[in-house]
C-alpha cells in the first residue's frame, strides 16, 4: 500500500456514525473516533464530506504524522498520557480479526507506526513526569524517603498527597481524628495497609512524632502558637537530615518558620512546577518535531520505493512491540 492510500478520518465523539469509512480500523476514546482506512487516492471522501460528519480528513504523510501524535499521546488533553497508545493496540488486534484482508494493506504503515512511537516516547516523552501535588512534594523531599514521614493535616491537600510518600512508614496526626479516619477510609486498601499509622489527636502524640519523624509535611494553615511549638520540636529531634515541607504557608520570609534552614513551603512547590512544566513543554515540542520528522521520512521511503514494509526498522510482529511493554 502506498501512504498516499492511508486515511484517517477524526472526529469528536457524536451518537451519530459518519458513514464514511465504515471498514476501517476505529480507534474510541472518550474524547474522539479515529477511523483508519487503506483507501485509493480517487476512492476517498472528499474534504466536504468529511466536515459534514464534523470529522477533520488526513492521508498521506499527514494521516501518518496524525497517528503518530496520537499514539504518543499529543493529541491528548492530558499530552504525553499513554493509555491511548492500549487503545491503538488493541483496535488494531480486533480490527485484524474482524478484516483479515482489509488489514493485510494497513499492516506495514501499523507496524511502522507502533516503533516510530516507541523511539519518539522513549527518547522525548516517558520522562515527561506528573504534576500533581503528591508527585512535587515527592520530588520536593528527595530520594528514596527513609521513613517515618509524618503528616500533619487530613484536608484535600493531604489526600492527595498521601498515597506518594511512599516511605516505609507514614504517621498522620490531625486534630480532628474523625476526619482522618475518613480520610483513610478513602485510601485504597493496598497502599495503606500496614504502613500508615494514625495518631491520636493529642498535643503529647504530635510531639513525639515531630521528634521520630525523617520528614515532615504540613498540610494546615499557619497557628503561630501551634507553628512555634512545631519549630521546638522539629529543632530538638534526635537526627540533623530529613525535610520539613510546610505547605500551610507561602513562604517561610516574615514567619516564625523563616529561622528554620532548609524548610520547603508553597512558594518551593510552585517553582517546581513551573521548572517542570517548561521542561514539559520542551520536551513536548520535541517530540511533535519527531513526528512530524518520521512522517517526512515514511513519505521519503514510499516515494523511493522502499515502502513501509521494507524499511530497515526490523519491524516483522505486533508481538515483538508487545514484548517491550509499549
Amino acid at each position: 500500500m502506498a501512504l498516499a492510500d492511508l486515511t484517517v478520518l477524526n472526529r469528536k465523539v457524536s451518537p451519530s456514525p459518519t458513514g464514511l469509512l465504515p471498514d476501517a480500523c476505529v480507534v474510541e476514546t472518550c474524547l474522539r473516533e479515529v477511523r483508519v482506512a487503506a483507501i485509493p487516492q480517487d476512492a476517498q471522501p472528499a474534504p466536504m464530506e468529511a466536515r459534514a460528519t464534523a470529522s477533520d480528513l488526513y492521508t498521506g504523510a499527514q494521516a501518518y504524522r496524525f497517528l503518530l501524535q496520537l499514539a504518543c499521546g499529543l493529541e491528548s488533553e492530558i499530552a504525553g498520557e499513554t493509555e491511548i497508545l492500549g487503545q491503538i493496540k488493541q483496535a488494531w488486534r480486533d480490527y485484524e480479526t474482524a478484516h483479515p484482508a482489509e488489514a493485510r494493506a494497513l499492516r506495514p504503515w501499523m507496524q511502522r507506526l507502533l516503533q516510530d512511537t516507541k523511539e519518539i516516547r522513549s527518547e522525548h516523552v516517558v520522562g515527561l513526569g506528573s504534576a500533581t501535588y503528591g508527585s512535587l512534594v515527592r520530588r520536593l523531599l528527595g530520594g528514596t524517603l527513609p521513613g517515618p514521614t509524618l503528616l500533619v493535616g487530613a484536608g484535600q491537600l493531604a489526600e492527595t498527597i498521601l498515597p506518594f510518600l511512599d516511605s516505609g512508614e507514614v504517621l498522620i496526626w490531625n486534630r480532628s481524628r474523625g476526619r482522618a479516619e475518613e480520610m483513610l477510609a478513602r485510601q485504597r486498601a493496598t497502599q495503606i495497609q500496614g504502613r500508615v499509622h494514625l495518631l491520636e489527636s493529642t498535643p503529647e502524640a504530635e510531639a513525639a512524632a515531630w521528634r521520630r519523624a525523617h520528614d515532615v509535611v504540613v498540610c494546615v494553615p499557619a497557628d503561630a502558637e501551634r507553628d512555634a511549638q512545631r519549630i521546638q520540636w522539629w529543632r530538638h529531634r534526635g537526627r540533623h537530615e530529613g525535610r520539613l515541607l510546610h505547605l500551610g504557608i507561602d513562604g517561610a520570609a516574615g514567619t516564625a518558620w523563616q529561622q528554620l534552614p532548609g524548610i520547603a513551603t508553597l512558594r518551593d512547590l510552585f517553582s517546581l512546577r513551573d521548572t517542570q512544566a517548561a521542561q514539559r513543554e520542551q520536551l513536548l515540542t520535541r517530540a511533535r518535531k519527531a513526528c512530524a520528522d518520521k512522517a517526512q521520512l515514511a513519505r521519503l521511503d514510499d516515494a523511493d520505493g522502499s515502502r513501509a514494509g521494507n524499511s530497515n526498522h526490523g519491524w516483522e510482529d505486533l508481538a515483538v512491540f508487545q514484548a517491550f511493554g509499549y
